[in-house]
């Protein structure tokens, strides 16, 4: 499990230009929702303007909350 983050510490994050950095803060229990949902905005509209680093990002997302692998196969 991994230790509390301090509050100044994820806000940095969600600053990242990386997606993948970004997206880890989505998974982290420690993020405060508000935050969640400001960050998960933001890559949203970046994946529907076209940024495939962040549709990645966000479907990474999704497969790391599906209790799924990258090796299974499709439902």
């Amino acid at each position: 499990m991994t230790e509390p983050m301090p509050a100044e510490a994820l806000a940095a994050l969600a600053d990242d230009p990386s997606p993948d950095i970004r997206a880890s803060l989505l998974l982290r229990p420690d993020t405060p929702a508000e935050l969640r949902y400001q960050v998960h905005a933001a890559l949203a509209a970046e994946a529907a303007a076209g940024d495939r680093a962040a549709e990645n990002a966000l479907a990474w997302v999704r497969l790391s909350r599906s209790g799924r692998t990258a090796c299974d196969g499709p439902e």
